[in-house]
């Protein structure tokens, strides 16, 4: 009769399962890529992206990243011609191409308002991983963490915020990867869902293969990545 009561119960009141922390699905990520050992000691970096839509809108960038000195370049390509917006320190500024695209093009300069060197501060700050060690760049957890299923696959969803930008992660609860990020500006959304990962020279794995679509422009780009984290400001210039 006793042994018949406690089975009952346990019927009545499933088993509670502990729901995971932020800092849990984190760790499981950083463990997945590498390790934290190396993932911390990454404060420059570069990615050099293809966005491809097929569209008159196709274009190829390339960012370096120096947090500890608060540098930020990106080369933005398209129709041939390269624009610069960098930030360095306090000083920012667009490199527009001049003249037509059959020579080789002249710059004109134009300095960054306070609003344009804000935004290239934040990725500075946000560094490789936004969602890593996030306290200390400003940003707050929102809620507890959920599970969603994304394209059959049962993630973990991790939601952080700041002043003027949400973001959104999903973590594949079987391996601990990103499979999807979400970020929010200026009433936009830009998700961007994580198709391959590999490995890059110091072992860590990052995605390579990703699609990329925002709420203003509803078009599927597809995104290549390549990383460069040893020597990664070789040849770019900070210098007005």
């Amino acid at each position: 009769m006793k042994k018949l009561s406690i089975l009952i119960m346990m019927a009545a009141f499933p088993l509670f399962v502990e729901a995971q922390t932020a800092a849990e699905v984190v760790d499981k990520f950083l463990n997945a890529a590498g390790g934290e050992n190396k993932i911390s000691t990454i404060n420059t970096f570069q990615y050099k992206r293809a966005y491809k839509a097929n569209a008159a809108t196709d274009y190829d960038e390339e960012v370096t990243i120096v947090s500890s000195e608060n540098k930020f370049s990106r080369k933005k390509s398209i129709l041939d011609r390269d624009f610069y917006y960098v930030l360095n320190g306090n000083a920012g500024w667009l490199k527009i191409p001049m003249g037509s695209r059959d020579k080789a093009p002249t710059y004109t300069t134009k300095d960054l308002n306070e609003k344009e060197k804000a935004d290239l501060l934040l990725e500075v700050k946000d560094g490789l991983m936004p969602f890593y060690n996030y306290e200390s760049k400003g940003y707050k957890l929102v809620g507890a963490i959920e599970d969603v299923t994304i394209d059959g696959k049962v993630t973990s969803k991790l939601t952080i915020e700041k002043t003027g930008i949400k973001r959104e992660y999903y973590f594949d609860k079987a391996n601990g990867l990103l499979l999807r990020e979400i970020w929010i500006v200026n009433g936009i959304t830009h998700t961007l869902d994580h198709k391959k990962y590999e490995d890059t020279k110091l072992g860590i794995k990052l995605p390579v293969e990703s699609s990329y679509l925002n709420s203003k422009d509803k078009k599927i780009t597809a995104v290549t990545t390549e990383w460069i984290l040893e020597n990664p400001t070789q040849g770019v210039s900070f210098i007005k």
